[in-house]
């Protein structure tokens, strides 16, 4: 069965100052979101499914659906939780992991797993699609850290560790920033602590078996005993792939890609965003009008 591309589109961007999954940065208006949607569908994906606030749902029905016709649904990510018939509500979504455990009615195969807000490259949209196609095991695409960084502040990079090929954690590095002497983060400790610029890092291109929305039904009502008790917790994906690893429910194959990542984490990110979409369109990658 073809894999689904599943699309985490519901984020707040707070950094950026507004929802930045709905910028038009391409030379046409195009939004990130449609390369990643024509890469996934023209690498073999059979189907888009959005996680979405619901205010954006006509925008992107008009978008994607009337214009297009493509095969796009929608999952909304609500700021409320019902378990064991209790009911919890929150201020906002509570994470990425809340977000895919939204969409869990909807998918019945293997499935990639993207930001909105990231451009990833067609040839990390193929390796995603020859292993989600050809195997019964998961997989993250990841990215060499100094591909990912912005010029106009720090970023939030999760770090891999693998032994051969095979993912055995991913480290929260907060706050990386780039300089003449390197790429940095400051540890625990506030201590200056230097990152390989080869070091992989996840940028949230995950592909995934279903066997994880098991794993979640169990595990967010773990997560909601703990949230009661400092409701600034998120429910975070790379925490539960973390989980999933050590207790050896999942074994994930690394796939690293030469892609350029192309992000926009603040607004002055946007020109420099731009630039590297135009060079795509002018150097043949993608046709004038995707």
């Amino acid at each position: 069965m073809k894999p689904t591309l599943l699309i985490l589109a519901a984020g707040l961007g707070s950094r950026f100052g507004g929802l930045k999954q709905l910028e038009e940065i391409g030379p046409n208006g195009e939004i990130i979101m449609d390369y990643s949607i024509h890469d996934a569908l023209n690498a073999g994906f059979k189907e888009v499914i959005l996680i979405v606030q619901e205010l954006m749902i006509p925008f992107l029905t008009e978008r994607y659906i009337a214009q297009k016709k493509l095969p796009v649904s929608f999952v909304i990510q609500e700021n409320t939780i019902k378990i064991n018939n209790a009911v919890y509500k929150n201020t906002k979504p509570w994470g990425t992991a809340h977000a895919l455990w939204c969409a869990r009615k909807k998918i019945d195969s293997n499935f990639l797993l993207i930001n909105a807000d990231d451009f990833y490259g067609q040839n990390s949209f193929a390796l995603a699609y020859s292993h989600l196609s050809q195997n019964t095991t998961p997989c993250a695409v990841v990215f060499p850290v100094y591909k990912t960084l912005s010029q106009n502040g720090t970023v939030n990079r999760a770090e891999i560790q693998m032994e051969n090929g095979m993912l055995i954690n991913s480290s929260e590095r907060e706050k990386i920033e780039f300089s003449d002497e390197g790429i940095f983060y400051p540890n625990e400790n506030g201590q200056k602590t230097k990152l390989e610029k080869d070091a992989l890092v996840s940028m949230n291109m995950w592909g995934f078996t279903t066997e994880i929305f098991n794993y979640l039904e169990n595990d967010l009502s773990d997560f909601i005993v703990h949230w009661k008790t400092n409701q600034s917790l998120e429910y975070q994906l790379p925490n539960v792939v973390a989980a999933m690893t050590k207790k050896e429910i999942y074994q994930v194959k690394i796939i690293p890609t030469d892609e350029t990542w192309i992000g926009i984490t603040y607004q002055e990110d946007k020109e420099i965003a731009a630039k590297l979409l135009q060079k795509l369109h002018l150097d043949g990658t993608y046709k004038t009008v995707l």
